[in-house]
């Protein structure tokens, strides 16, 4: 049998301790993470848009973003949530806009995006 000088080890308190804070950063990421995942797919459909080509005008542009938006499962956003203008022939499309998601008992996280896309957007 050993002696307890030889054992060594983590504690119940120490291992505890570990799966609480395990379990706070899969909270996290579960609270904050479809939020980022909606802005990288908006981007990404803002950007694919610009590189079609359909900046002609601005009910085009909506049309294609309205489609894009119900084939990717985007609900918490609509097209009418962004800024868009005509500058010199070129369509300009400003996305700022804020994700709330609850994170436990009165505590909210918020997720602030922000973006401008103009005619340079159609090169990337």
């Amino acid at each position: 049998m050993q002696t307890r000088r030889r054992q060594s080890g983590m504690s119940y308190v120490g291992v505890m301790f570990i799966i609480m804070i395990i379990g706070g950063a899969i909270k996290l990421i579960a609270a904050i993470g479809p939020a980022y995942y909606d802005y990288y797919t908006i981007d990404k459909i803002i950007s694919a848009l610009y590189r079609e080509g359909r900046t002609a005008s601005i009910d085009d542009f909506k049309r294609g973003l309205s489609d894009r938006f119900q084939i990717n499962n985007i609900r918490d956003k609509s097209v009418d949530d962004f800024n868009y203008s005509m500058d010199g022939g070129s369509l300009v499309v400003e996305l700022d806009y804020e994700s709330r998601s609850k994170l436990v008992g009165n505590l909210d996280l918020i997720a602030h995006f922000q973006k401008t896309y103009g005619s340079d957007d159609a090169e990337e």
